[in-house]
């Protein structure tokens, strides 16, 4: 008699791309949506200082998943529906505009998923969501992201002087936007 182990439900492609595709954030992936936030890689690219605590994190995950202001993906790859990563919008309702933030797992990093996973989810921002902007925040030393970004259709948008950590030392927060008219723009 073979017994199988269950395992968790795949998840179901939203939105694709070349190589990867969104979908949408899972419970039973929590763990490891947790694991690549704390990773020490991460926690510097955000400019943070501390690693966000698991309790804080379920409590946070499972609030989001409640909010019609916030989105949560999950960025597969297209061949086996690997997990590569999250992208998530943060929606202000009053001026129709999202924040951006995009995280990669380690062990898929340096591959070129980020400028895809972020053209996904810019693409799901206009075209289904129908905002107005997206923008993110990203540490200027961050030169892989800030490429990754800019490949993608954002825009230098501003720049706040010392304005975060990157280990250990002050550097700039750069700010970039993106509206559908960069995008259009891109395909002609």
């Amino acid at each position: 008699m073979t017994t199988t182990t269950p395992h968790a439900a795949a998840s179901v492609p939203l939105r694709t791309g070349e190589r990867l595709a969104l979908a949408l954030a899972r419970e039973d992936m929590m763990q490891e949506y947790h694991r690549w936030e704390t990773d020490p890689a991460t926690v510097v690219g955000f400019g943070a200082r501390w690693p966000v605590s698991w309790d804080v994190f379920q409590a946070r995950f499972r609030g989001i998943h409640t909010s019609s202001h916030y989105q949560l993906f999950e960025v597969i790859t297209v061949t086996d529906g690997v997990p590569v990563g999250t992208t998530s919008l943060s929606v202000d309702q009053s001026v129709n505009n999202a924040e951006f933030t995009l995280v990669i797992a380690p062990e898929h990093r340096g591959r070129g998923y980020a400028a895809e996973a972020t053209a996904l989810t810019l693409d799901w921002a206009f075209t289904i969501a129908s905002l107005d902007a997206v923008w993110l925040a990203v540490l200027a030393p961050h030169i892989p992201a800030v490429n990754a970004y800019l490949k993608a259709g954002f825009r230098a948008a501003g720049r706040l002087r010392n304005a975060a950590l990157w280990h250990g030392e002050r550097v700039d927060k750069l700010l970039l936007d993106c509206v559908p008219e960069d995008l259009a723009a891109e395909k002609r």
